[in-house]
């Protein structure tokens, strides 16, 4: 029987991406002249890595800087799409974990990732392994790599790219599984969804059961969601992409025409409970408020006659 997302649940995650409680990305994104570059022993190319280092039970929210500003020339700054990831850009650096009193950059930011443990945040921030100012009070060597912390609590490790910045127990637990070279099963789902995003939503474990839930049961049935927004210059359309792990027999299908308010939408359903699916639409409010449909196929024992 086929069940539809909660509407309510799809609003408040379209919120959440849109009012981040985060400083002013401006502050950080001075040029310079010579940069002078840190040392860096573990470099981690793309955002799709970056959570194997990050404790469980995280939200992750990412930003790309670079595809902002590209989109921001191309679009125009009142751009819906350009709005939204700037607004939620500002929101997540203006954070008094990343205070110039604590750490001043040298070069602009690419791309960053601000992780949610509760009220305490974690950054991965890629900054092309420029010189960071950082005002420590002690460190720790911990394996290979040395944790900085400050007296506010605030930890940073300057020798993996991304730069590892946020509150200190929860940047220890990084080093140590850098030093473990820990893998996530979610990492994996990552890697199956291509293309490059200006703004995204990961979730996963518990976390992930915790925003995509069924409406008529508000039964968890996930255990990794990605939602990612982008603007496909081919097409000039708006495009919302989400990518499930489904932990029940459950996957994404057609949706029926005089249902669909939108331009497009491809799916797909691999065998190990993994499903993407892509919206597409000229108008951006369409492809916010849009979601694909779920099915779930129920097989249930009939007993045998006696």
């Amino acid at each position: 029987m086929a069940r539809k997302l909660e509407k309510r649940s799809a609003r408040i995650l379209a919120l959440i991406l849109a009012f981040i409680m985060l400083g002013s990305v401006f502050a950080y994104m001075s040029g310079g002249s010579k940069v002078e570059k840190r040392e860096v022993k573990l470099n981690l190319e793309s955002f799709r890595d970056w959570i194997n280092l990050a404790p469980e039970g995280g939200i992750f929210y990412y930003f790309n800087l670079v595809e902002l500003n590209n989109l921001t020339k191309k679009l125009g700054a009142k751009d819906p799409l350009v709005n939204l990831t700037e607004t939620g850009a500002i929101n997540s650096l203006n954070s008094n974990y990343l205070s110039r009193h604590i750490v001043q950059f040298t070069h602009g930011i690419n791309e960053f990732i601000l992780a949610e443990y509760g009220s305490y945040p974690l950054y991965f921030i890629n900054e092309n392994t420029s010189k960071v100012y950082f005002v420590k009070d002690s460190d720790y060597e911990i394996g290979d790599f040395k944790v900085e912390v400050s007296k506010y609590g605030v930890a940073m490790i300057s020798e993996i790219s991304p730069l590892v910045i946020g509150y200190a127990p929860i940047v220890i637990e990084v080093a140590k599984n850098a030093n473990e070279n820990k893998k996530v099963e979610y990492s994996y789902y990552l890697s199956k969804i291509n293309g490059t995003f200006v703004l995204a939503f990961v979730a996963y474990g518990d976390s992930a059961g915790a925003v995509f839930r069924l409406n008529q049961t508000n039964e968890s049935i996930v255990d990794f969601f990605f939602q990612g927004f982008r603007y496909n210059f081919t097409s000039q359309q708006y495009e919302k992409v989400w990518g499930a792990h489904f932990t029940q027999n459950y996957f994404f299908t057609e949706i029926n025409e005089t249902e669909k308010d939108f331009e497009y939408y491809y799916f797909e359903n691999f065998e190990d409970g993994f499903s993407i699916a892509i919206i597409g639409d000229k108008n951006f409010t369409k492809v916010l408020d849009a979601r694909p449909n779920v099915m779930g196929l129920i097989i249930k024992e009939v007993e045998s006659p006696e």
